[in-house]
């Protein structure tokens, strides 16, 4: 049995946009072949503390939406 790589990524990805989306593309390509690629979305007080202001979406919102991306093996509030 193989084992799996996993690559973590991070961000607080509030509007998700295109950038994003390649930035976790390249995560993965990162990690070589057979890779998981498990992405800790930030949680509201991280969010508005980076951003100076309340997230526009939900810790929760953000966090489902990163992990429906294709690329994304797994999403994590952290």
């Amino acid at each position: 049995m193989t084992k799996k790589k996993v690559v973590l990524a991070s961000g607080t990805f509030d509007l998700l946009h295109l950038g994003h989306v390649k930035y976790l593309e390249a995560a993965k390509k990162a990690g070589g072949e057979n890779v998981k690629l498990v992405v800790i979305v930030a949680r509201d007080n991280v969010a508005e503390r980076r951003k100076g202001g309340k997230p526009v979406m939900s810790e929760d919102q953000r966090r489902a939406l990163v992990e429906t991306l294709k690329v994304v093996d797994e999403a994590v509030l952290g």
